[in-house]
């Protein structure tokens, strides 16, 4: 073994990141494939000239090169690889040299190197398909448990504020961001623009007592955010400079800062209370609140808490926004939480190849009502459901996120069985119609308009 001081000299020298980086560029991909086994038969034949191709030795150490090509990049790099070693073996024939020339062409030798790297390649394909889907299928869990715990936390504060302020308020927080979901999904979007922004102001005012408030627009790229125009304001506010304090210091932190807060020093400048950033769950800064005026009793942390929730809240829906404005046009009972899922999974399925499905179930039989009544009590966790009725008849739509084929017909086999377990029969007899619609090859809103029409 390596001394301690040696090893870590090393790996000061190349690091795991420089050694197997998550992302090889195509350049330096190909540089590999080409070089390593180039590099090891050279090797071969400055130390083994009467066997370069190490024929007489116990293991056939030189497929050492090509198998790690294969396990770094899959079968089609490994193959090249390994064509670079059979190549070698026939130049050195048409050279003349005398190591090749007075043997006989190994037959087994290539043949069972060739076997090997295709046993590899494709354990290295399989492998780093499963990786991708699960590390695709943890980041939208990630980002919708993210959703959800904000959520949860406007649902508590909402039943505080209605227990303190029931008759001083007319309506609850939660109808007031139904509302504002509303007039965000139903305001068309030009670019460069953020739609329902006086909706969110009044709704601010409204529940944290702003009385001067201005939001800008932010262009978050790669982690730096540059300030952008003012989009929307209430009352006199002061214009917020691209190099206030406080700004930046939302930057930093990506969260609210106020001026109360112990991280601000007395050195900082600041025309602005409070700036807050408009943070997506995707962690994409795509605005800023910057309140100028605002009671002294309001600067509390109850209401610094569900103003960074609500904007949160906001800027979520604004991603989605144009998508799911085109669904609900198209499809007006389309609950917004279904339309939002599907609009995810789709660009989720252009960007990373990952397929999801639709299944829709149209009830026809004497059980129509009953049936859909109990099915939407037994869903499965990330799965979706949608009851509308076309033509007197119960529809459920299922969106089945990061489904295969497989898991499709898993889904099949669960739904007959409590069919028959509870009803006594199969899809067929009891007049279920099933249509699926498979993300990766049918436009799912034309499809659905088409099956939703009586």
């Amino acid at each position: 073994m390596l001394p301690t001081s040696l090893r870590s000299f090393l790996q000061r020298l190349r690091p795991k990141q420089t050694l197997a980086p998550e992302h090889a560029a195509l350049r330096t991909k190909w540089l590999e494939v080409v070089c390593i086994p180039l590099l090891v038969t050279g090797l071969s034949w400055y130390w083994r000239p009467d066997d370069p191709f190490l024929l007489k030795a116990a293991f056939p150490w030189l497929w050492f090169a090509p198998v790690m090509v294969a396990l770094r990049y899959g079968v089609m790099p490994g193959l090249t690889s390994g064509v670079l070693i059979l190549g070698s073996w026939l130049l050195a024939g048409a050279l003349g040299a005398a190591a090749v020339v007075q043997a006989e062409f190994p037959r087994d030798y290539f043949f069972g190197g060739g076997l090997l790297i295709l046993l590899c390649g494709e354990f290295s394909d399989v492998w780093r398909d499963r990786v991708l889907r699960m590390d695709e299928t943890n980041l939208y869990v990630t980002e919708r448990l993210s959703r959800l715990t904000k959520r949860h936390l406007l649902l508590n504060l909402s039943h505080d504020r209605l227990e303190q302020e029931m008759l001083a308020r007319p309506g609850s927080l939660r109808d007031a961001l139904v509302s504002l979901r509303d007039q965000v999904l139903s305001t068309d979007r030009h670019v460069g623009q953020l739609p329902g922004l006086p909706a969110l102001l009044h709704l601010l005012a409204q529940y944290v007592n702003i009385e001067s408030a201005a939001i800008y627009l932010a262009d978050d790229r790669n982690g730096h955010v540059t300030l952008g125009p003012m989009a929307e304001s209430l009352g006199e506010p002061h214009a917020m400079d691209p190099d206030d304090e406080l700004f930046k210091l939302a930057v930093e932190t990506r969260s609210l800062a106020h001026v109360a807060g112990s991280e601000v020093s007395y050195e900082r400048q600041s025309t602005q209370l409070i700036v807050a950033p408009l943070i997506a769950s995707d962690d994409r800064i795509i605005g800023a609140l910057a309140v100028t005026k605002l009671p002294f009793f309001s600067l509390n942390v109850e209401n610094l808490q569900m103003m960074s929730v609500t904007l949160g809240y906001y800027a979520d829906h604004v991603l989605n926004a144009t998508d799911v404005a085109q669904y609900r046009a198209q499809l007006p009972t389309i609950p917004a939480t279904f339309a939002e899922e599907l609009a995810r999974m789709v660009r989720l399925q252009r960007k990373v190849g990952i397929t999801s499905h639709l299944v829709v179930m149209t009830f026809a039989g004497d059980n129509k009502e009953e049936i859909p009544t109990q099915f939407l009590q037994i869903k499965r966790g990330l799965d979706l459901y949608w009851l509308t009725y076309v033509a007197g008849n119960p529809v459920v739509a299922i969106l089945l996120p990061f489904a295969s084929s497989a898991a499709k017909e898993g889904f099949f086999l669960r739904v007959e069985d409590w069919l028959q377990q509870v009803f006594g029969g199969d899809f067929d007899s009891l007049r279920i119609h099933l249509r699926t619609i498979d993300l990766s090859h049918e436009d799912p809103l034309a499809a659905l308009t088409r099956i939703m029409q009586p």
